[in-house]
Protein backbone atom coordinates (compact mmCIF):
# COMPACT_ATOMS: atom_id res chain seq x y z
CA UNK A 1 0.00 0.00 0.00
CA UNK A 2 1.36 3.63 -0.81
CA UNK A 3 0.30 7.03 -0.06
CA UNK A 4 -0.66 8.11 -3.51
CA UNK A 5 -1.09 11.88 -2.70
CA UNK A 6 1.10 14.75 -1.31
CA UNK A 7 0.51 16.15 2.18
CA UNK A 8 3.21 19.06 1.87
CA UNK A 9 -0.12 21.63 2.26
CA UNK A 10 -0.04 24.05 5.02
CA UNK A 11 -4.25 24.37 5.13
CA UNK A 12 -5.81 24.78 8.48
CA UNK A 13 -9.41 24.09 8.83
CA UNK A 14 -11.34 26.02 11.25
CA UNK A 15 -14.96 25.98 12.76
CA UNK A 16 -16.49 28.75 14.29
CA UNK A 17 -19.52 27.78 16.82
CA UNK A 18 -22.05 30.80 15.44
CA UNK A 19 -23.22 30.63 13.02
CA UNK A 20 -21.79 27.85 12.22
CA UNK A 21 -18.71 28.05 9.75
CA UNK A 22 -15.71 26.35 8.31
CA UNK A 23 -13.20 27.85 7.02
CA UNK A 24 -10.21 26.39 4.71
CA UNK A 25 -7.36 28.67 5.29
CA UNK A 26 -3.94 27.92 2.70
CA UNK A 27 -6.30 26.58 0.29
CA UNK A 28 -4.04 24.87 -2.45
CA UNK A 29 -5.50 26.11 -5.85
CA UNK A 30 -4.84 22.29 -7.23
CA UNK A 31 -7.25 21.13 -4.69
CA UNK A 32 -10.92 21.26 -3.92
CA UNK A 33 -12.70 20.92 -0.84
CA UNK A 34 -15.93 19.67 0.50
CA UNK A 35 -17.68 18.72 3.75
CA UNK A 36 -19.26 15.42 4.68
CA UNK A 37 -21.70 14.14 7.39
CA UNK A 38 -19.34 12.59 9.95
CA UNK A 39 -22.24 10.48 11.74
CA UNK A 40 -23.38 8.95 8.04
CA UNK A 41 -20.18 9.56 5.79
CA UNK A 42 -22.62 11.00 3.49
CA UNK A 43 -20.97 13.93 1.13
CA UNK A 44 -23.46 16.96 1.83
CA UNK A 45 -21.74 19.80 -0.49
CA UNK A 46 -20.21 20.18 -3.81
CA UNK A 47 -16.54 20.42 -4.09
CA UNK A 48 -14.90 24.34 -3.83
CA UNK A 49 -11.89 24.77 -5.60
CA UNK A 50 -9.23 26.57 -3.87
CA UNK A 51 -8.55 29.22 -6.23
CA UNK A 52 -8.76 32.42 -3.28
CA UNK A 53 -6.40 30.26 -1.05
CA UNK A 54 -9.28 30.21 1.61
CA UNK A 55 -12.67 28.55 1.24
CA UNK A 56 -15.44 28.89 3.57
CA UNK A 57 -19.09 26.81 4.02
CA UNK A 58 -21.38 29.58 5.90
CA UNK A 59 -24.33 28.86 7.84
CA UNK A 60 -23.85 25.67 8.42
CA UNK A 61 -26.48 23.26 9.90
CA UNK A 62 -25.50 23.63 13.80
CA UNK A 63 -27.20 19.92 14.55
CA UNK A 64 -24.53 18.31 12.06
CA UNK A 65 -20.92 16.90 12.64
CA UNK A 66 -19.02 17.76 9.38
CA UNK A 67 -15.80 16.10 7.91
CA UNK A 68 -13.80 18.02 5.88
CA UNK A 69 -12.42 15.95 2.70
CA UNK A 70 -9.89 17.56 0.15
CA UNK A 71 -9.51 16.08 -3.86
CA UNK A 72 -6.79 16.57 -6.10
CA UNK A 73 -6.83 17.37 -9.85
CA UNK A 74 -10.40 18.02 -9.62
CA UNK A 75 -11.48 19.66 -13.00
CA UNK A 76 -14.41 20.82 -14.23
CA UNK A 77 -16.21 17.51 -12.78
CA UNK A 78 -18.45 17.47 -9.94
CA UNK A 79 -17.40 14.01 -8.26
CA UNK A 80 -18.82 12.62 -5.04
CA UNK A 81 -17.36 10.50 -2.28
CA UNK A 82 -18.80 8.86 0.70
CA UNK A 83 -16.46 8.06 3.80
CA UNK A 84 -16.91 4.50 6.05
CA UNK A 85 -15.60 5.04 9.52
CA UNK A 86 -14.55 1.40 9.82
CA UNK A 87 -12.91 1.90 13.60
CA UNK A 88 -14.56 2.63 17.03
CA UNK A 89 -14.27 6.54 16.94
CA UNK A 90 -15.67 9.13 19.27
CA UNK A 91 -16.65 12.58 18.14
CA UNK A 92 -15.71 15.48 20.62
CA UNK A 93 -16.88 18.43 18.29
CA UNK A 94 -19.71 19.08 21.00
CA UNK A 95 -17.28 19.27 24.02
CA UNK A 96 -14.99 21.30 21.89
CA UNK A 97 -17.52 24.00 20.38
CA UNK A 98 -19.12 24.68 23.65
CA UNK A 99 -16.32 25.29 25.72
CA UNK A 100 -15.30 27.91 23.24
CA UNK A 101 -16.67 30.96 24.05
CA UNK A 102 -17.84 30.90 20.36
CA UNK A 103 -14.26 31.32 19.20
CA UNK A 104 -12.88 29.37 16.39
CA UNK A 105 -11.39 26.61 16.63
CA UNK A 106 -9.10 24.76 14.43
CA UNK A 107 -9.92 20.70 13.55
CA UNK A 108 -7.86 18.80 15.81
CA UNK A 109 -7.08 15.50 13.28
CA UNK A 110 -6.39 15.02 9.41
CA UNK A 111 -6.13 11.29 7.87
CA UNK A 112 -4.39 10.93 4.99
CA UNK A 113 -6.08 8.93 2.21
CA UNK A 114 -3.51 5.57 0.78
CA UNK A 115 -3.84 3.67 -2.58
CA UNK A 116 -5.13 0.25 -0.97
CA UNK A 117 -4.26 -1.00 -5.06
CA UNK A 118 -7.90 -2.44 -6.33
CA UNK A 119 -8.36 0.40 -8.40
CA UNK A 120 -11.56 0.63 -7.77
CA UNK A 121 -12.11 3.61 -6.04
CA UNK A 122 -11.78 2.56 -2.76
CA UNK A 123 -9.43 3.80 -0.88
CA UNK A 124 -8.09 3.72 2.69
CA UNK A 125 -8.38 6.39 5.91
CA UNK A 126 -5.62 6.47 7.70
CA UNK A 127 -4.18 7.25 11.28
CA UNK A 128 -0.62 9.43 12.08
CA UNK A 129 0.30 5.57 12.99
CA UNK A 130 -0.82 4.61 9.74
CA UNK A 131 -3.62 2.48 10.38
CA UNK A 132 -7.03 2.26 8.94
CA UNK A 133 -9.67 3.51 10.37
CA UNK A 134 -12.10 4.22 7.33
CA UNK A 135 -12.38 4.02 3.95
CA UNK A 136 -13.33 6.26 1.14
CA UNK A 137 -15.28 5.15 -1.65
CA UNK A 138 -15.79 6.84 -5.14
CA UNK A 139 -19.78 7.37 -5.77
CA UNK A 140 -19.26 8.64 -9.33
CA UNK A 141 -16.55 7.11 -11.01
CA UNK A 142 -15.35 9.22 -13.83
CA UNK A 143 -11.79 8.13 -14.94
CA UNK A 144 -9.48 8.21 -12.32
CA UNK A 145 -9.58 11.81 -11.40
CA UNK A 146 -10.19 13.50 -9.17
CA UNK A 147 -8.17 11.96 -6.54
CA UNK A 148 -9.43 12.06 -2.79
CA UNK A 149 -6.29 12.97 -0.68
CA UNK A 150 -7.23 13.89 3.11
CA UNK A 151 -9.84 14.39 5.91
CA UNK A 152 -10.20 16.28 8.27
CA UNK A 153 -12.29 15.77 11.62
CA UNK A 154 -13.26 16.07 14.81
CA UNK A 155 -13.39 12.31 15.24
CA UNK A 156 -10.96 10.50 16.93
CA UNK A 157 -9.54 7.25 18.27
CA UNK A 158 -11.50 5.34 21.39
CA UNK A 159 -9.64 5.95 23.88
CA UNK A 160 -12.68 4.83 26.37
CA UNK A 161 -10.69 1.04 26.39
CA UNK A 162 -7.79 1.59 28.02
Amino acid sequence: MENKFSNDSPEQVVIIPRPRTIIINGAHSKRAYGLFDTKTGTQVSEFVKGTAEKVEFRDLNPNIHYDVGAIEDMGNEKPEFTIIWTAPMRDDTDTILNNTDNLPVEYPRRYLIKDNGNNKGVFDLVDDNDNTVGQVIKVAPTGDKPRFCQADTFRMKDDTQK
